[in-house]
Parts: C-alpha cells; sequence; structure tokens
C-alpha cells in the first residue's frame, strides 16, 4: 500500500475508503484505531484534506459515545460499522508498486484480511482542530475494556513500513496474514509488554528495552537491573520525545558542556535476537 509524505506534517499518510468514502490519515504505529472525521459544512468543504465521511454507517451496539484526548483537544468519538479498504488505486504511485509488493492488490487478498465491516471511531470537530491530522492506528492489542483496534478485526499477523530511499521502490505500508509473514531469519529488536504489565497501559505498545541513549556522544541514560529505559516506535510521532526528566537532565548537561547544539547526535542501542 503506497505512503504519501505530507512535508507540513512530517508524517506518512495512506488513503482508505470507508463506506465508500475515501478517507486519507497519518500511519500510526502509536495508537489501535481507526478513525474518520465526522461530516460537516468543513470538514466536506473542498478545502479540506482528508475527506469527507458521506455515509456514518451503523451504530454499533454496546459501544457508546467515548470521550478522548488528542494534542491538548478534548471531544466525543461516535463508534460505527461500515465497510472498509485499502485501494492503491487511489495514489499515482500504484502502478510503480503493483510487482514489488502484491499482498494487498486484489479485492481477494483484501478479504482473507479483513471482515466485510469494520468498527471505527468519529471524530467531532473539536478533536479536529489541533495542527495533526486523521490517525490509522496499527497497535493491534488492547485491553478489551477499551474499543476494538482496528487491527484485532482483522486477520494481520505482521506488517512493515518500509522508507527506504531505493530508486524505482514506492515508500509503503505492507501488510501481512498468517501464511504471508516477512522474513524471519534477520536480526529483530525484541518488543516488550512491560508498559501495560507493570504500569495499566490499556494498548500495547510497541516497545522495547533499549540499552542506553546518548546524545552529543554523552550517554543521557541507560537500563539497568532495577530501571530500564523503554522506547515506543510511534509512526505517528515526528519526531524523539523524552520523559521530563530526561529532557532537563540533558538540558543541563548541554549547558554544563557549553554544547552548541540540544540534539545534534542521537543514538539508541538495542540488543537484538
Amino acid at each position: 500500500i503506497p505512503l504519501t509524505f505530507r512535508k507540513r506534517l512530517s508524517a506518512y499518510t495512506v488513503s482508505y475508503r470507508v463506506g465508500g468514502s475515501i478517507i486519507e490519515a497519518i500511519v500510526d504505529t502509536g495508537s489501535p484505531f481507526l478513525f474518520v472525521p465526522k461530516p460537516s459544512e468543513s470538514t466536506c468543504s473542498p478545502s479540506y484534506e482528508w475527506g469527507c465521511l458521506r455515509d456514518e454507517g451503523s451504530p454499533v451496539p454496546g459501544l457508546t459515545p467515548t470521550v478522548e484526548r488528542f494534542d491538548g483537544n478534548e471531544g466525543y468519538v461516535d463508534w460505527s460499522n461500515s465497510t472498509f479498504s485499502f485501494d492503491r488505486t487511489l495514489n499515482d504511485q500504484a502502478t510503480t508498486i503493483n510487482d514489488v509488493y502484491p499482498l494487498t492488490s486484489s479485492s481477494a487478498d483484501q478479504s482473507a484480511l479483513f471482515p466485510v465491516y469494520v468498527t471505527f471511531g468519529i471524530l467531532s470537530e473539536s478533536l479536529l482542530d489541533g495542527t495533526g491530522g486523521i490517525f490509522l492506528g496499527l497497535v493491534k492489542y488492547t485491553e478489551r475494556r477499551i474499543r476494538p483496534s482496528f487491527l484485532s478485526q482483522s486477520n494481520v499477523e505482521a506488517f512493515s513500513i518500509d522508507l527506504r530511499n531505493i530508486e524505482g521502490r514506492v515508500k509503503s505500508l505492507s501488510l501481512y496474514g498468517g501464511g504471508q509473514l516477512p522474513r524471519q531469519d534477520v536480526p529483530g529488536i525484541p518488543l516488550v509488554r512491560d508498559l501495560n504489565q507493570r504500569f495499566g497501559d490499556p494498548t500495547i505498545h510497541y516497545c522495547a528495552v533499549a540499552d542506553k541513549i546518548c546524545v552529543n556522544d554523552n550517554v543521557l541514560a541507560s537500563s539497568t537491573r532495577k530501571e530500564k529505559l523503554y522506547v515506543i516506535f510511534d509512526t505517528g510521532c515526528s519526531g524523539l520525545q523524552l520523559s521530563p526528566a530526561l529532557f532537563d537532565e540533558r538540558y543541563a548537561t548541554a549547558r554544563a558542556n557549553k554544547e552548541k547544539s540540544l540534539f545534534g547526535t542521537v543514538d539508541i542501542t538495542f540488543q537484538t535476537a
């Protein structure tokens, strides 16, 4: 599935259809839900860039509206059911990617991965006031007490996001069913569920324990037996975010060393398996 780079947001987006409406969303490995904008005069105007939902689908029994908070904004989310599909013909690069990523090239392939109807959230306008946009969440596993994630409703067992700059190759999102898993013979970073099991995070983020993080060749933090350095892989975030304590420590170190840049180079080290 080809990705489009949005320079204004420093983010990659993908296009899909919900109930026949074309929606564009930021590919987000840091959240679990499929979202669309609530139809209104502003979201259905020609200048609105994320698409207009023409049909809100059918309400899901037992899933009442929830109050969510994104980027400092708070508002209601209605939960509904409708048809869903990725449509690569929405992107003018589709012909380039056809031979490289054939797994989702036909409706038959998609029907093996996704049900006919998918549960999604409809964002109220108060949640659309930030600098970001609509998000397609790719975190599959969550606690049952929250709303269904997008991928938990599918047969997708793995995905890959290819952002390499290779001539003739399109930056892309690939989805794999159980019999289509990517190569297993290459080193990988083990993921952990500590944020859920130890700290009660209801979303099972793609999280790993880092050995250490160095900024401008100075060690900022490292993992020990008692204290772990956790890193979340989140494509919905355009840069590196630190806890306030680590940021303050980094700021103090940079001032003490009279460094010219606060974050010139950042190196994060992991163990592979």
